[in-house]
């Protein structure tokens, strides 16, 4: 993970920006599921929660995706504060944008491995379907519609991806930075300068070994 800027920055400030956008959206979602749940309807007539499900598989669903966005919120957080506290504070966000990945790429096969507060493949068509008035659309219009959501969703992953090397630059250079205070505190930094090959040359050995003489 070498070089320590990126773009028209420093990676420390792209990590803390991204952090902070990463923050926002996070609070937003966790808002937009607690308003869901207590209306126990999503925007656009879309449920939430399949009605079928059981009570406490709805509680477990509802929990777990509130821990992780807590989660990802405290993490978004601890970045703020990385360049006092040390690199050790921006692990907790890249483990976050791993999972964050993983949980993204999950949901291709199975849309309950999504990341929570984020509509899938299903829940964009649905409020598609709602917006048109429409009970099914028709091949054309879906194929426009799959083809959109592909794009973006390659972008989304893309961003993810961009976002995760640069917070691992980030870790690095904090590291780094630590690394050459802890040398200067410490005075473990210790500058030598070599002589050139002619000035060797020029150099009088002073000390020179005895002669060897046999016995």
């Amino acid at each position: 993970m070498s070089g320590t800027r990126t773009l028209c920055c420093h990676v420390t400030t792209a990590t803390r920006s991204f952090a902070i956008l990463f923050l926002i959206g996070t609070v937003l979602k966790l808002v937009d599921i607690i308003r869901t749940v207590s209306c126990e309807k999503a925007p656009h007539d879309v449920p939430y929660h399949e009605f079928k499900s059981s009570r406490g598989q709805r509680v477990f669903d509802i929990s777990t995706n509130v821990l992780m966005l807590v989660l990802m919120s405290v993490s978004g957080v601890l970045v703020l504060f990385s360049h006092r506290k040390g690199p050790l504070f921006v692990l907790p966000f890249v483990l976050m944008m791993f999972v964050d990945l993983g949980l993204s790429f999950l949901s291709l096969f199975d849309g309950t491995w999504g990341l929570p507060g984020t509509p899938n493949y299903k829940d964009v068509l649905l409020a598609a379907k709602y917006y048109r008035g429409v009970n099914k659309l028709d091949e054309e219009d879906l194929g426009h519609f799959t083809m959109i959501y592909t794009v973006l969703f390659m972008l989304n992953i893309l961003l993810k991806v961009y976002i995760l090397q640069v917070s691992m630059r980030c870790f690095y250079a904090l590291k780094a930075e630590r690394t050459a205070a802890i040398n200067a505190d410490t005075g473990n930094t210790v500058t030598v300068k070599l002589p050139s090959y002619d000035e060797a040359l020029k150099i009088k050995v002073e000390d020179t070994p005895p002669s060897y003489q046999e016995p």
